[in-house]
């Protein structure tokens, strides 16, 4: 657990023990039960975090709050969702215990040195509390403060543009297996002996990578994938100060729509782009990532149940990895036989935090006496890639076929954590070609960032990949080349947030009410939306965000922080608008309207019965309307009004 968390909580058992000494009313009693069961929710949710992450609040857990969690394995969670639960009822037991204790014995008088130790101990503890720090750090992003290395260590001098040259005539298959937190850390052998053992021969007649470190943005699956294809860490656009705070990306309709990838590039080389996973394309928005980047043959369980013959074959996350495997296989012989190139994606799941799930074809069932069931799973996804690596390399096709085994991020909370951290935690990268006689080990430093331009090179192509490097050259990786690296991508946030591309309006901007999508030129967004509107029109959406187990951050609250010239679009239920000034003529029950104008100035609100077509001369009127300071302040009391209900 992280020192900073035990020292705020001794901090914060000291404020409240001698909180009795600065509790003289009714009021600051209740001030200071609302102020421990605050207290009790961060820590409660810290330690939730940290259940999964392993390193507390990181940017994984904001991204999957932002995002959504559909798909999640939730049957895998029961205990700590159990949990949770029971955190938050402790909560608030010990907020109403103390608040009944105080209240009843009241000091009129108090003393001095006792109160002033409460008071600094509350605050310190506060200080230093791991939730207020790393809220503390997104606000100052999301306020558009520069970080001192964002000026130090400009983005654009370490940005390489994305360009693929070729340099051989032979460009291979490729075949690359995302397997799930299957770290390098596992194959040591002081460790877990003969944990792995299919693998390790496979391993020592490949180019395999020894020290690919795990860099900030690339820590769960989603930002390992970006980070791989795109050479781009994964950062939510809600950290730019011109994008949407508290952002669900689920509703838009593109992902790093800004970034050319890997796939991109391969794509206009000629390359059929093709993805398989046992889970469900929509979690963290993974259909987005590759519809957007080119590729056009995606399937997850979803599309691929059909194919089962035991449709209950399934673990909470989706398919098994012996499932998987046999379709990727028909799959790979169905795609060779043809005479387009190909490069096919595979996403493993059997590995998957907390528990593992062992595949039943599996010889190797258990890990020595079984009793750790990730360590089970390890052993038999360690038999089941050995098995399709040679699946491939004795059909016809395996000599045109470049294989790559990696791993999607480092393992995160499992039950053989404990293990983990004993040893050097690396990722997993390794190159199988066909063409090569002997293996070879590189021990130079890198992250999964380097991994697009140091593949590239044996589809025959040299490339430039945003971030990345390539291992093999001699350029050191920008990991190794600079000391601070994670600070340094934590300050080109603002930066990598445009390659989300946020569009400027340069056309009608259609309001479709059949589909309940808004259309700016190619890019749709789902209704509810809010669209601040820049003076040159560009766009900052803003959307709901839906959180199992949480409330629903509604647009009204983001609009209420909007100033009196800021120019918007606001679509929702005519019910939420109507709190703008809705006319009576308009009815409010069950449809969605639009509400566009300034707060300040005169707003256009109607109800969408039908398709709307908003005129680039209506944006632009819009933005021309002047700031009508005491109409805006009415307006930001009926939202404020309407946030608290």
């Amino acid at each position: 657990m992280n020192n900073m968390l035990w020292l705020s909580a001794g901090l914060f058992l000291i404020a409240l023990f001698t909180s009795k000494n600065r509790t003289r009313t009714q009021k600051s009693a209740l001030i200071g039960a609302v102020g421990i069961f605050i207290y009790m929710i961060m820590s409660a949710f810290y330690i939730v975090s940290n259940y999964f992450t392993g390193e507390g609040i990181n940017d994984a857990v904001i991204f999957h709050l932002r995002y959504g969690l559909d798909g999640s394995g939730f049957g895998d969670y029961y205990l700590i969702i159990a949990a949770g639960i029971g955190l938050l009822i402790a909560s608030l037991a010990l907020s109403l215990f103390y608040y009944r204790l105080v209240k009843n014995d009241l000091f009129e008088h108090h003393h001095k040195l006792k109160h002033g130790i409460s008071l600094v101990a509350l605050i310190i503890s506060l200080l230093l509390h791991p939730t207020v720090r790393f809220t503390g750090e997104s606000v100052l992003k999301a306020i558009g403060i520069e970080n001192p290395l964002s000026l130090q260590y400009s983005f654009a001098d370490y940005y390489q543009t994305p360009s693929l040259t070729p340099t051989s005539e032979e460009h291979p298959n490729l075949v690359y297996i995302f397997a799930e937190s299957f770290e390098n850390t596992y194959f040591d052998e002081k460790i877990f002996p003969s944990l792995v053992t299919a693998l390790r021969p496979i391993r020592e007649q490949s180019i395999s990578f020894t020290q690919i470190h795990q860099a900030q943005g690339t820590s769960w699956t989603i930002a390992g994938m970006t980070s791989v294809m795109c050479g781009l860490p994964l950062v939510t656009p809600s950290t730019d100060a011109h994008s949407a705070q508290g952002n669900s990306m689920s509703k838009m309709s593109t992902f790093y729509s800004g970034a050319v990838c890997m796939s991109d590039m391969l794509h206009k080389e000629g390359y059929k782009l093709i993805y398989r996973s046992g889970s469900p394309l929509d979690f963290a928005g993974v259909d987005k990532l590759y519809k957007t980047h080119q590729f056009d043959d995606i399937k997850g369980i979803k599309e691929l149940k059909g194919l089962l013959q035991n449709p209950s074959y399934q673990t909470p996350w989706g398919l098994y990895d012996d499932t998987l495997f046999d379709i990727a296989m028909n799959d790979f012989k169905k795609f060779s036989k043809t005479k387009q190139k190909f490069a096919m994606f595979l996403s493993t799941m059997d590995t998957h935090h907390p528990y593992g799930h062992v595949s039943k074809s599996c010889k190797q069932q258990q890990y020595k006496d079984g009793s750790n069931t990730m360590l089970n799973a390890v052993t038999c996804s360690d038999e089941l890639i050995a098995k399709f690596i040679k699946q491939i390399g004795e059909s016809p096709y395996g000599k045109n076929t470049i294989i790559v085994v990696a791993s999607d991020h480092l393992a995160m909370h499992n039950v053989a954590i404990d293990d983990l951290m004993k040893g050097e935690r690396r990722n997993q990268f390794m190159i199988i070609d066909p063409r090569m006689s002997s293996g070879q080990s590189v021990d130079k430093v890198g992250t999964t960032l380097d991994i697009g331009a140091t593949l590239l090179p044996f589809l025959g192509y040299s490339a430039q990949l945003g971030l990345s490097r390539n291992l093999l050259g001699e350029d050191a990786s920008l990991e190794a080349s600079l000391s601070n690296f994670d600070k340094i991508l934590g300050a080109w946030t603002k930066e990598i947030s445009r390659f989300w591309e946020f569009p400027k309006i340069e056309q009608d901007l259609v309001l479709d009410s059949a589909r309940n999508n808004l259309k700016i030129g190619t890019t749709l967004y789902k209704f509810p939306i809010l669209l601040r509107l820049s003076e040159n029109l560009e766009v900052s959406p803003f959307f709901e965000v839906k959180i199992k187990f949480f409330e629903t951050a509604k647009l009204f609250g983001y609009l209420h922080d909007y100033q009196s010239n800021d120019a918007f679009l606001w679509v929702d239920k005519c019910s939420r608008t109507a709190t703008l000034g809705l006319d009576s003529n308009v009815s409010t029950k069950g449809k969605y309207c639009y509400a566009l104008g300034k707060l300040g100035g005169d707003i256009t609100i109607d109800t969408l019965n039908a398709d709307k077509k908003l005129t680039l001369d209506v944006l632009n009127q819009t933005l021309n309307l002047t700031s009508e300071d005491e109409k805006a302040t009415q307006r930001r009391e009926n939202l404020r009004t309407l946030n608290e209900k």
